[in-house]
């Protein structure tokens, strides 16, 4: 019996030595496939951003303006190449600006640098060519790279002519006023906003007060008084809500804190050449439970 016994725990020994081995030999394997494998994917090129827009008040002189956009290149190791990467951009077929006509490429080839992950590619904007309200998309594609070219190869600029008077533009709110259910909780001096012209007259005014992201709304601005109408719906005829609840306006609601008419909804254009923007709105939940906002901003 003490014999048998030796046996079987030499034998159990044995077996977990086998699966000892086996469990490294596995482990082994995983590793040095991983090692392999790891960085060992394509290098792309492809532009940093796929869309940006750019306001273009129109002047007298037509002056032309410059453009910078960043190419960059993803995947390996990302990390910046030891040599140097070219990339060759040329005007999209879907691009509705044209070449010559709204802005010229004077160089298609653009060299990133060993040890550096970027480079500029430089358009001219002819804003002779553009007519105000005429919104062109002037779309680039990359067409050759020595690396790689990545499947998302375009960016799109929308070109956004503007006649002198435009509001659109940043501003910086000199005067801020915000009442939440009859007490004013602060003021938001300092903060800025982006006004953005969507038709002669017609803007979009993106967020309120501390509230940027989910907020735009949209306002007119009566061209012979400057007198400015805000919106109860946006561009598809949907009421507007702020935070949640409906916009409150001069014409449908009752303000219970600060003023509403047409002597604090007004541009005003300064001595200075920059515009001044005053309104009045907030949003409805309830009397004695409205949030209210006045603000004064100048056009930076």
């Amino acid at each position: 019996m003490k014999k048998m016994k030796k046996i079987n725990n030499y034998l159990r020994i044995f077996i977990v030595l086998i699966v000892a081995s086996f469990g490294f030999t596995s482990c082994d394997a995983l590793i040095d496939d991983f090692q392999t494998d790891f960085g060992k994917g394509p290098v792309v090129a492809t532009f940093q951003n796929t869309v940006a827009e750019i306001n273009i008040i129109k002047d007298a002189a037509n002056t032309p303006i410059d453009y910078e956009i960043p190419i960059t290149y993803f995947g390996g190791k990302n990390v910046p190449l030891e040599n140097d990467v070219t990339v060759t951009i040329a005007t999209s077929s879907t691009s509705t600006a044209k070449e010559g006509v709204e802005f010229s490429l004077p160089v298609t080839t653009f060299t990133i640098p060993a040890g550096e992950t970027t480079a500029f590619a430089s358009i001219r904007i002819l804003t002779g060519g553009l007519v105000a309200f005429d919104f062109l998309d002037l779309v680039l594609e990359i067409t050759d790279s020595s690396e790689s070219v990545s499947d998302v190869n375009t960016f799109t600029l929308t070109l956004k002519a503007l006649d002198q008077n435009t509001l659109a533009g940043t501003y910086e709110a000199v005067e801020g006023e915000y009442w939440n259910s009859g007490t004013q909780r602060g003021g938001y001096e300092g903060a800025t906003f982006v006004i953005s012209a969507i038709s002669p007259g017609l803007y979009k005014h993106a967020g309120i007060a501390f509230w940027i992201a989910g907020n735009d709304w949209y306002f007119t601005v009566d061209e012979t008084t400057g007198v400015i109408t805000v919106l109860d719906e946006d561009l598809a005829g949907e009421p507007t809500l702020l935070n949640g609840s409906p916009i409150m306006t001069c014409a449908k609601s009752t303000f219970e804190m600060v003023p509403c008419d047409d002597t604090v909804n007004l541009r005003t254009l300064m001595p200075d050449g920059h515009h001044e923007v005053r309104l009045t709105t907030g949003y409805d939940r309830g009397t004695g439970s409205t949030r209210e906002f006045y603000m004064r901003y100048i056009r930076l």
